[in-house]
């Protein structure tokens, strides 16, 4: 499980899910669910077609039966007939009758092409209507011979029979005591009859099998017609779809009645039942197949433009971790990646400056500390001197010269007997800055005023040792001194949980060269020789307290120049050492 803890990794198997869950969705919902309801409707719409195709066709069927059957219900030949073996109706007058009859009953029916009937005993003597005269007459050349043949089989059921090209409906013409007198034939209009079924198989491009009683009206085993390779509708169920090979579907349905039995078959193929379905699965697929390229690019674009990157960056960052500074990367580019790229080799760049600025700065701060080791004399033995001199000096009325001793030590002891401590309290910082101004008034008089405001209530908060000496010495050496004299003063307040100390003084004013000079000392720059104890204050102030203290100076009052500084107190003062 290692492996998938890398972030390339991790990209790779997310662009792979954002590519296989769509995949597998779309293909479970539209191949399952979609196409199979679309397939169920289209089955269901042939289906649905062929019932009411056949509902029509029976009903033609069931007309034309009925008519048939007329000729014996009815009663008027039979009655024609009865007369005519009593002798009450002559030959002529019969035939007149029978004629008659059969011209009114079947001339005007659509599904019968002709009618005709014939008595048992002159069976050669066809009436025929005189519509369908052409069908009557290939009837009695073709067909007429294989009907009498048919009387004594047919009972009092009616049948369709196929002669040649043409369908006929004969049925045995009975009397009252179901004793036969003769037949009747109907030749049938294929066409009329199964028109419905026909606009069923030409709508979709389908071959119509259709079998009426034992009239096939297409060979339903012909495969080189479209069959079903030698099966038989028998063999089928009926209002069912199913497979007939080569690429095609059967439906088959029966109609059965008391005087008929029909069977119905359409044979179409694959193509026109679910070409449809088939060309959207087809479509969908290659819709699948097209997202393999763009996955690809996908693939190819995260890798070129996020793991590869990261990768490089995660490189570098071992680098230096090994501790080879100044690693860059090659990344470019406006966008995110880009912009970190650059971001990590300035970074770099100016962590090698800053190490190496830092190691000689540590050098130099070494050799600094031995020199002043070696030039320091040990401080008990000053302090003891100059406690010596104060009593000499007092003993012979110096006040003088005591005060200048009494200063003079209070200035070595925050020089030296305090360097170890880094923070002192505000009260002992002013014991250093009144000392210094006593002795910048030994050395202008009175041309110069000196003063300190410090609120009671900051007396105890924390600064850095010598913060306020230097300060006051800036202002002396740079304002007071070139202009001859002026004043000083040194506020000292608390508020909003820090310690605002100000230093201002008159004197000459700040050029822009002086100015540029500050601005140096405040960055803490002290390379220029000039403002080093404001450039130190600097330096120190960021080292303890990190951008917590600010410092500033304001040169824009004529005539005075001010600098602030706002130490943190309490938990946001000292920055903590990591």
């Amino acid at each position: 499980m290692r492996v998938f803890r890398k972030l390339r990794v991790q990209l790779v198997v997310i662009v792979l899910i954002c590519y296989l869950v769509p995949v597998l969705v779309l293909g479970f919902y539209m191949g399952g669910t979609v196409l199979g309801d679309y397939q169920a409707k289209t089955e269901a719409a042939l289906t649905t077609g062929m019932d009411y195709s056949m509902m029509l066709s029976e009903e033609g069927l069931g007309k034309l039966v009925a008519l048939s059957q007329d000729a014996i219900y009815d009663g008027e030949l039979t009655d024609a007939v009865t007369r005519r073996e009593s002798g009450t109706l002559s030959d002529s007058e019969f035939l007149r009758r029978a004629r008659s009859y059969i011209e009114r009953k079947y001339s005007r029916e659509a599904l019968v092409t002709f009618a005709a009937c014939f008595t048992l005993d002159n069976p050669d003597l066809l009436l025929v209507s005189r519509a369908g005269s052409e069908a009557a007459a290939a009837y009695q050349a073709e067909a007429h011979g294989a009907v009498k043949a048919m009387g004594e089989a047919l009972d009092t059921q009616g049948r369709f029979v196929r002669v040649g090209d043409a369908v006929y409906l004969v049925r045995n013409l009975v009397n009252l005591r179901m004793k036969p007198y003769g037949m009747l034939v109907l030749g049938v209009d294929v066409d009329a009859l199964t028109a419905p079924l026909g606009d069923l198989a030409r709508r979709w491009d389908a071959r119509l099998d259709l079998m009426l009683d034992d009239v096939t009206l297409i060979d339903l085993t012909d495969t080189g017609a479209g069959g079903l390779e030698g099966a038989r509708w028998d063999d089928l169920p009926a209002g069912k779809i199913v497979g007939a090979g080569a690429g095609q579907y059967a439906l088959a349905a029966d109609g059965t009645a008391r005087d008929y039995a029909l069977r119905v078959g359409l044979v179409l193929g694959r193509t026109r039942l679910y070409g449809d379905s088939d060309a959207f699965r087809m479509l969908l697929a290659a819709l699948l197949a097209l997202l393999v390229p763009i996955l690809g690019v996908i693939a190819w674009y995260v890798y070129r433009r996020i793991t590869k990157p990261i990768a490089i960056l995660s490189d570098a960052a071992n680098r230096i971790e090994a501790g080879e500074l100044g690693v860059t990367v090659p990344m470019q580019g406006e966008d995110e990646l880009g912009t970190l790229g650059k971001a990590f080799s300035n970074m770099s760049l100016r962590l090698e400056e800053l190490i190496d600025r830092t190691y000689k700065e540590e050098i130099a701060l070494r050799d600094a500390r031995i020199q002043a080791m070696q030039s320091r004399i040990n401080p008990h033995f000053i302090n003891n001197a100059l406690e010596t001199i104060n009593w000499q000096a007092r003993m012979e009325g110096s006040e003088a010269i005591s005060g200048m001793v009494e200063s003079l030590s209070v200035l070595l002891n925050a020089g030296m007997s305090r360097g170890d401590r880094q923070m002192l309290s505000l009260r002992e910082e002013l014991e250093t800055a009144r000392a210094y101004f006593y002795f910048v008034g030994l050395r202008f008089g009175e041309r110069l005023a000196t003063h300190i405001d410090a609120a009671p209530e900051a007396l105890e908060d924390m600064l850095p040792a010598l913060t306020i000496q230097p300060l006051i010495e800036n202002a002396a050496e740079h304002g007071i001194a070139p202009a001859g004299g002026g004043e000083i003063w040194l506020r000292c307040a608390h508020a909003n949980g820090a310690l605002r100390l100000e230093v201002s003084n008159t004197g000459r004013t700040a050029t822009a060269e002086d100015r540029a000079r500050i601005d140096a000392a405040l960055r803490g720059d002290s390379q220029r020789g000039s403002h080093l104890g404001l450039a130190n204050i600097c330096m120190r102030l960021k080292l303890i307290y990190g951008g917590r203290a600010g410092i500033r100076v304001a040169t824009d009052e004529p005539g005075w120049t001010r600098v602030c500084i706002e130490i943190p107190q309490g938990e946001s003062g000292v920055r903590s050492e990591e």
